[in-house]
């Protein structure tokens, strides 16, 4: 489940150097996150898998062209879209890409994937549909080795915790994502709850949200940690009094003007590497 150790384990999206802004080049994950990952004393990656099935050959060999640890892939964000749209044409898209998805973790050597379970416009109005499908993902992914853990992404009908709640009985874990949780205005609350104790939560994702509650507009540009309104003293002390032990990722893309900003995406691994190690120290 959790990757147990005295340090928390860090990792860099490989979405902070690669997207639909950089047209997809994939070769900045092995000639230049490497280094950085290094000098930053940063565990690995989680690779972002896009709706381009037809870039997904490339995008997994230039992590293992990178020689770089994935434990862990975030899923085709899509899959909990076209389960979100309703209907049997979607919903068994939604799963064969899901499947396609397993299968590159099990070549990564990734045991476990994040999953958007909901999302887009239609989001978590119809989640009982959504719900109906997580036994047989679960299924799925067991039979290439991966856990899923699902991310407390923004909803409109209901809010993350209380689809928490209903997942909680299943066999998944949880991704707490703490720009979601600024936007849900549920950061509070994720952190005095028994799934942030008992380990439920086994993986976290790092960014900023520099929004009003519930404010869609301003769910981008993705800031860096502390450039928005989330207070990481807050989850800090919560983490700690809960002795959180899962994982983490940054998630905040550095990706603009048609540059990368290596050196600013240096300075917040830096700085995730020291505020895991300081959550890490409470005993």
């Amino acid at each position: 489940m959790t990757d147990v150790d005295e340090k928390i384990k860090v990792y860099c999206s490989t979405g902070t150097v690669v997207g639909r802004a950089t047209n997809y080049d994939y070769s900045v994950i092995y000639e230049r996150l490497p280094e950085v990952c290094a000098e930053c004393g940063i565990d690995g990656v989680e690779h972002v898998l896009s709706a381009r099935y037809d870039l997904l050959e490339e995008s997994v060999s230039s992590v293992i062209k990178s020689k770089l640890p994935c434990p862990l892939i975030h899923a085709d964000k899509e899959i909990g879209i076209l389960l979100s749209n309703g209907g049997d044409e979607n919903a068994g898209e939604a799963m064969r890409r899901w499947r396609i998805n397993c299968e590159a973790a099990k070549t990564l050597g990734a045991s476990r994937a994040v999953l958007h379970l909901w999302g887009d416009k239609m989001s978590d109005i119809h989640f009982d549909f959504n719900l109906s499908f997580i036994d047989e993902m679960i299924e799925i992914a067991d039979l290439y080795g991966v856990r899923i853990l699902i991310e407390n992404i923004p909803c409109v009908a209901s809010d993350p915790m209380t689809h928490w709640r209903q997942l909680a009985p299943h066999d998944c874990g949880f991704v707490y994502d703490v720009r979601f949780g600024q936007f849900q205005g549920q950061n509070p609350e994720i952190l005095a709850s028994d799934f942030i104790k008992n380990g439920k939560i086994e993986h976290m994702h790092i960014a900023d949200f520099g929004g009003e509650r519930r404010d869609f507009a301003k769910i981008r540009p993705i800031l860096h940690p502390n450039e928005g309104k989330t207070d990481f003293e807050l989850i800090r002390r919560g983490l700690k009094e809960a002795r959180y032990r899962g994982t983490m990722t940054l998630e905040s893309p550095v990706f603009g003007n048609g540059a990368l900003d290596m050196q600013k995406l240096s300075r917040t691994l830096s700085w995730l590497r020291e505020y895991a190690d300081d959550i890490s120290s409470a005993t």
